[in-house]
């Protein structure tokens, strides 16, 4: 098998990250790739960069553009992209040498038109560099139906992000990214496993997560993740989660998304603490009560703390204890 592969990196201001992020795809072992470069309005060297490795690599494309955020860049790469498969990655993240290799074996086997990675090897910036596969036959991979591993990564029981999926482009082809949106692939991801019957779930140390204190997830709360109420909403009202039996595992997805939200308000700002409060309470119950084995215990324990000591207790334990919900 070997079909082409478009892989789509969006890139904003990563001058320190982006070499290592191209060189990981540009030494892939499966060699079919069309690698995009969508330089979203960056103010440092990284178009710069950009253009440099398009000269050394002829299966690089560079698109410059003004800056839309990370949903605009990454349809942006969409818009263009011409091969049978698609990929994203991050451009502060790195993937082994066999990652193309080992998602294409698994689709050249089996009909399935979407391979989730179950999770990603997570760093923080500056930490030593982990160690990723050193052979294309260092995996393990379960086939299952697509409602099923869409359940486990609304449990969070493999990962939500966009570059830890490998689809057929004609999954794509009625779904983008929500323009301007933070945690845009809580609201995105999900609906791509109602475009295939089947799926496959790959178990490998195939692709490097680098985490950030910098990252615009991780810093002090901005009115621009109140958007978690809207996509918070939009699951909730999702007919084809309901119809397919998913509301309570979609529940969990955004019940973590908004209580990591709420964590990181301000102590003094009650109003917008009051405004999360009141979407984590319409769902409390059905979280404290979830009898499903993939409900992450750090959920229902928030739930129950929240339920039990109200507000501003579960604010000052959640503060204290971490317990954050994962944005992957």
């Amino acid at each position: 098998m070997n079909s082409l592969i478009s892989v789509i990196v969006p890139v904003y201001n990563v001058e320190r990250y982006l070499e290592k992020c191209v060189n990981s795809i540009i030494q892939q072992s499966y060699e079919n790739i069309e690698i995009i470069l969508v330089d979203d309005g960056s103010t440092d060297r990284s178009g710069k960069i950009c253009d440099e490795l398009s000269l050394k690599d002829n299966r690089i494309q560079v698109i410059h553009k003004s800056n839309g955020g990370l949903s605009d860049a990454r349809n942006a790469g969409l818009a263009v992209c011409t091969g049978e498969y698609i990929s994203f990655i991050d451009s502060d993240d790195y993937i082994s040498e066999y990652f193309y290799e080992m998602f294409m074996k698994i689709f050249s086997e089996k009909n399935c038109d979407i391979i989730a990675l179950k999770k990603g090897t997570d760093f923080w910036d500056g930490e030593s560099v982990p160690d990723l596969a050193k052979n294309s036959s260092d995996y393990k991979v379960s086939y299952m139906p697509s409602k099923k591993a869409l359940e486990m990564m609304l449990y969070q029981n493999i990962a939500t992000g966009a570059p830890f999926k490998v689809c057929r482009k004609n999954v794509w082809d009625n779904i983008r990214f929500p323009y301007g949106y933070l945690y845009e692939d809580v609201a995105t991801t999900y609906k791509l496993f109602f475009e295939s019957p089947n799926c496959a779930i790959i178990d490998a140390d195939i692709y490097a997560y680098r985490r950030r204190k910098d990252s615009i997830i991780r810093q002090e709360f901005n009115e621009k993740k109140m958007v978690c109420l809207n996509i918070f909403d939009q699951l909730i009202s999702d007919n084809k989660l309901l119809d397919n039996g998913l509301m309570r595992a979609a529940e969990s997805r955004v019940y973590a998304m908004t209580y990591s939200v709420f964590l990181q308000v301000p102590f003094k700002n009650t109003r917008v603490k009051e405004k999360l409060w009141k979407k984590l309470k319409s769902i409390q119950k059905d979280i404290m009560f979830d009898k499903s084995p993939m409900i992450r215990k750090k959920n229902k324990y928030a739930a129950w703390i929240s339920y039990v000591f109200g507000m501003e207790v579960s604010y000052y334990i959640g503060r204290k204890f971490g317990q954050k919900g994962s944005m992957k």
